[in-house]
């Protein structure tokens, strides 16, 4: 049925299926469940009956939690995956296993296997808390240059949850709707993005 219902909506359609698949804690299809050959048999099994449907509209997102280690072992194929992406998420000093990160320090050490796919990259959870240094400067620094500095991704979406509470005891706010200085720090830094990107 959800491989007919994108069929006929006939236009793309990005899924990203199974995300964090490598995580042993969070998710019921997670290797406390699986193998990584069952993920991938289900993965591939997934995506042909949507093939099969006509749903060839679908470009599927490979995303694996890359703070831990082999994620790459769970990778599909090429002939299954459209996309690979991965979060970017600074916790700050909200939890024993955190500390103030930079975007670089977190996505950077993982661009490389991320890239070697040869499938257009995505940072599919982009986002930093408050809590622990300056929000602002945190986006403009992940957000300025990116296209240059990591000329594989070709797509940020941020990560905008009110109420999070997946990896910390307390619920924690991922929002900027109401800081503006956030807003404008993330505006100016990506409208200098057209020049570093033409021609690609």
């Amino acid at each position: 049925t959800w491989a007919a219902a994108a069929a006929s909506f006939g236009r793309p359609l990005l899924v990203r299926l199974g995300h964090e698949m490598n995580d042993p804690y969070r998710y019921p299809w997670g290797p406390q469940n699986n193998t990584k050959e069952e993920f991938i048999q289900a993965w591939q099994h997934v995506v042909q009956r949507f093939r099969q449907a006509g749903a060839t509209n679908v470009l599927w997102i490979w995303a694996p939690h890359v703070a831990y280690q082999y994620w790459d072992l769970y990778y599909p194929g090429s002939e299954f995956v459209d996309w690979v992406s991965t979060g970017a998420l600074n916790f700050g000093p909200v939890a024993h296993w955190s500390q103030w990160w930079s975007f670089d320090e977190l996505f950077g050490p993982k661009y490389e296997t991320l890239a070697s796919f040869g499938k257009p990259v995505m940072v599919d959870e982009l986002g930093s808390l408050a809590v622990g240094g300056d929000r602002a400067n945190w986006y403009a620094k992940a957000l300025t240059g990116l296209p240059e500095r990591y000329p594989a991704d070709r797509a940020v979406l941020f990560f905008h949850a009110r109420e999070d509470q997946t990896m910390t005891y307390q619920k924690v706010n991922w929002s900027f709707v109401n800081e503006p200085e956030v807003a404008q720090a993330i505006g100016a830094a990506i409208r200098a993005w057209p020049n570093a990107t033409r021609g690609r």
